[in-house]
């Protein structure tokens, strides 16, 4: 069986920040939580994976880095030839670690969810820490993601949060609106509105346009709530799902899941092969997932996919079920 070519390697579930929006499905139920994979045991799906097509591996966690065997990991991942991704909050991350972390050519993902807002958002005073990691990998020529969740709580420093990341050194712009999920589904009243979504694409897109630097929204959102999708030039917004088509996830006990946002787990990893026979991968593999609101609409599959289908779920019960963003 073909994979997506990306795989989402969650790592652990530990993590040593209580980030209020994270979406980690165990966050909400914690009879999830088994025992986590070895370092051979990743380095088994690596080999895995790597013959069914993945080209990829993105980790995370829970907080990867947390991992003492993390390095290991990661020489499995280089020794299978996949480029390498790293998804962290950069609380364990110091010059001696992105010593060790410079020989993967990886590209670096960090969580700056917010300026003064910081630890409200994530329950550590972090934030100084954090822009001194994007200063220090530019000075070491290590390419850099300011990953960004956007909340109520944050949205009126955003142009602030964007921007400060980009001076300290960040090549590039991640932006995820929250949504609920996990830890999430307790901090609902911080979702943004229609209205405030379309203001951070036009936030994004200033400072991105002012620094010279891309980015993207990470996660899809409906066509039909971006009011002027031809405005932005250095913002590029997802609206159709790669959930099981550019990308799937291994849990940290060693479940498939078609994204990172669901709950549902479809197999262990030692039968990737009987995911052609699973209903709900095939679901999302055929976008067998439309909207009632959706049907009819032309833009549904080919610019669109409704949002969020695993959001749905969470939130309202279906993947069928309307974005939370309605």
């Amino acid at each position: 069986m073909n994979l997506p070519r990306v795989l989402t390697a969650e790592l652990t579930y530990r993590c040593n920040h209580t980030c209020l929006f994270c979406s980690c499905p165990w966050e909400a139920d914690r009879t999830i939580k088994a025992g986590e994979l070895s370092a051979k045991d990743w380095a088994d799906i690596f080999h895995a994976v790597r013959q069914r097509g993945v080209e990829q591996v993105t980790f995370s966690g829970g907080e990867a880095t947390l991992r003492d065997d993390f390095f290991e990991i990661l020489d499995a991942a280089k020794a299978s030839g996949f480029s390498i991704g790293v998804i962290s909050n950069g609380r364990k991350i110091d010059r001696k670690f992105l010593q060790r972390l410079q020989k993967y050519h990886v590209l670096l993902s960090v969580s700056v969810p917010g300026i003064d807002t910081f630890a409200q958002t994530t329950g550590q005073n972090n934030i100084d820490h954090v822009l001194e990691i994007f200063d220090t990998c530019h000075d070491m020529g290590i390419r850099t993601v300011a990953n960004i969740a956007v909340t109520k709580v944050n949205f009126g420093e955003l142009y602030q949060n964007i921007a400060l990341p980009l001076l300290h050194g960040a090549t590039y712009l991640l932006l995820n609106r929250f949504l609920p999920g996990g830890r999430g589904l307790e901090n609902t009243k911080y979702l943004l509105s229609i209205d405030e979504i379309n203001e951070m694409f036009d936030i994004a897109e200033e400072v991105l346009e002012r620094a010279g630097i891309y980015g993207h929204i990470g996660t899809e959102l409906p066509y039909c709530i971006i009011r002027h999708p031809e405005h932005y030039k250095r913002l590029q917004i997802a609206s159709l799902c790669a959930a099981a088509k550019s990308f799937f996830v291994i849990d940290p006990s060693g479940y498939v899941k078609v994204c990172n946002h669901s709950p549902t787990r479809l197999c262990k990893w030692t039968e990737l092969d009987s995911l052609e026979q699973n209903d709900y991968w095939k679901k999302f593999a055929s976008r067998d997932y439309i909207p009632a609101m959706c049907k009819g609409c032309r833009y549904f599959g080919t610019k669109c996919d409704g949002g969020c289908r695993e959001a749905a779920h969470v939130y309202f019960g279906n993947i069928t079920d309307n974005d939370p963003c309605f």
